[in-house]
């Protein structure tokens, strides 16, 4: 009798650190699932505003004086063949005046009072993104090359584009870092044996945490009133998805290790 209560009891203390074992795994991975939201949430948000700023760039070359359409044609192919330039656009006066329009009637109304001949024709150039950091060097370069047309461009907008694009990559760089440690450490914890484990519960815990991240980060955004349009700025799908899986590996990994 006293070894059948004995082995009860033995059952009741293993179950029981069984599970605080779990409550300790569960809040680990449920905060590594917020800290991971936020980081892929940041990155997200500035690799979409580096983009967004990166295709609204553009150097105007605009043309000094008349100029036949055989000068300006050649001057567009020797642009083009620029490395560090992706593409030239020529656009006549008309075509500008229809640019202007569309984005402010009421400057083109002011434009046509003064004459049509007042709005030059000029290239519309778009750079590399590696260019862009060299702006300067580069727009004084076509400036020396081409005297008859005059550079204009926003070195606040190409000031900021660089910025983003640098804070955009360090936060990647650092994140795919921090990724590689929890897997060098899963790696090394899956290699050592160990006596009692409780994989499949702790793959459950780990997953439990990578759902829970993510309703989280729903209830957050909740209170904008456009909970679908603003998760897409945040996060996707195919995201959610690798953070859960990889959430349930890392329960799996921390219930075999169980050093709480």
């Amino acid at each position: 009798m006293e070894d059948d209560f004995e082995l009860e009891m033995k059952e009741v203390r293993a179950s029981r650190q069984v599970g605080h074992l779990h409550r300790k795994l569960f809040l680990l991975v449920f905060a590594v699932a917020l800290l991971a939201q936020g980081i892929m949430g940041i990155e997200k948000g500035l690799s979409d505003y580096y983009r967004k700023l990166y295709d609204s760039f553009k150097i105007i070359l605009t043309v000094d004086g008349p100029v036949d359409a055989a000068q300006l044609e050649e001057w567009g192919q020797t642009l083009n063949q620029k490395e560090d330039i992706t593409s030239v656009r020529l656009l006549s006066p008309d075509d500008g005046l229809a640019v202007v329009r569309h984005k402010n009637p009421q400057l083109v109304e002011s434009l046509l009072l003064m004459g049509k001949n007042k709005m030059p024709a000029y290239f519309e150039i778009t750079l590399s993104a590696p260019a862009i950091a060299n702006i300067r060097p580069l727009v004084d370069n076509l400036d020396a090359e081409y005297e008859e047309l005059t550079p204009r461009y926003d070195a606040a907008h190409a000031q900021l584009l660089f910025q983003i694009g640098l804070y955009s990559k360090l936060l990647r760089g650092l994140g795919a870092l921090a990724l590689l440690g929890f897997l060098a450490f899963m790696f090394l914890v899956e290699a050592a044996p160990y006596a009692q484990q409780q994989a499949l519960s702790g793959l459950f815990s780990g997953l439990l945490a990578g759902v829970l991240s993510g309703g989280i980060l729903a209830a957050v955004v909740y209170p904008t009133g456009l909970l679908a349009d603003m998760l897409a700025y945040f996060t996707t799908w195919p995201r959610q998805g690798l953070l859960v899986v990889f959430c349930g590996l890392f329960g799996w990994t921390l219930s075999k290790w169980q050093r709480f």
